[in-house]
């Protein structure tokens, strides 16, 4: 059977989602698409330009249950710590990924030399929500420097796809998600480059502009901007109108009830409940800032 294509559900640009002085680009969750199983949030932040003597970012120790965290790094040095004794730092290009499973206290901010020198900070971040079986599973935490992550040019200098998570032609991501069949990538297009990524029937689809202008199935959307797929079809086609960066996520849906408390995603509310009370029993570990 020949290939079809996934259908161009809606544009979902992202809007502002103010923390602390700092702008958060947010299209999910929105007023346009405020669920999109098993994806429960993508952030943007930036490109900003930070100067000499700054404070970093606002994301000191917090809880989380339930779910996955996975920080694209753009540009910039981000730093992460965890009550579980992890620590890292990644650069740009690189990744972090954090399953808080069964409950994790973390903050992640900008090095030292960063606050110190200043400069341009760029990051991505998605929650990957966890189906009922695993949300209390140990917590885990990756990461991944640029180089470490496989990649492959695309045909005659279309561009290059950067693989972080499952598999995809003939590479596979280093990092092993809680959620089952993930695959996750990045795709850089050069300018009028084109690409069609196979994209399994039944999955939910996440891919966001981050850089550029892309025509995805025919319509076109400007950067910072979700574009929402059918789960019916094969291949998503790819052409860009100047130098692009896309992500692209998919996975099969849950199904799933969701109920989110702030850092806490379950399955009820009397499960929320006893996350708040882990938290603050400290069964969710010691943080200890170095």
């Amino acid at each position: 059977m020949p290939n079809s294509l996934h259908s161009v559900l809606q544009l979902v640009p992202a809007t502002f989602n103010q923390a602390q002085e700092l702008a958060i680009m947010q299209p999910l969750p929105s007023e346009k698409l405020p669920a999109l199983d098993p994806f429960l949030l993508l952030h943007h932040i930036g490109p900003k330009v930070f100067p000499p003597d700054n404070g970093g970012l606002p994301f000191g120790p917090h809880p989380h249950r339930g779910f996955e965290t996975v920080t694209l790094v753009l540009a910039g040095e981000v730093e992460h710590q965890d009550s579980r004794g992890n620590r890292g730092i990644v650069g740009a290009g690189g990744i972090q990924w954090m399953a808080a499973a069964r409950g994790i206290i973390h903050a992640e901010n900008t090095t030292p030399r960063f606050r110190r020198n200043g400069g341009t900070l760029e990051l991505v971040q998605l929650w990957l929500n966890l189906p009922a079986a695993r949300k209390m599973e140990q917590p885990r935490y990756h990461n991944v420097p640029a180089n470490a992550l496989p990649t492959k040019e695309l045909d005659a200098g279309q561009g290059l796809l950067t693989v972080i998570a499952g598999p995809w032609e003939e590479l596979r991501g280093p990092v092993h998600s809680l959620l089952p069949q993930l695959r996750l990538g990045l795709i850089r297009l050069a300018a009028l480059g084109a690409y069609t990524p196979e994209v399994p029937a039944g999955h939910t689809i996440l891919l966001y502009i981050i850089r550029g202008e892309v025509s995805v199935n025919g319509v076109s959307a400007l950067a910072q901007t979700l574009v929402n797929l059918s789960p019916d079809g094969n291949t998503i086609q790819l052409r860009a109108t100047a130098e692009s960066l896309v992500l692209l996520a998919s996975a099969p849906p849950l199904h799933e009830p969701v109920v989110q408390q702030g850092p806490y995603v379950m399955n009820t509310t009397s499960q929320i409940m006893e996350a708040m009370r882990d938290y603050q029993m400290g069964r969710m570990g010691v943080f200890i800032a170095e």
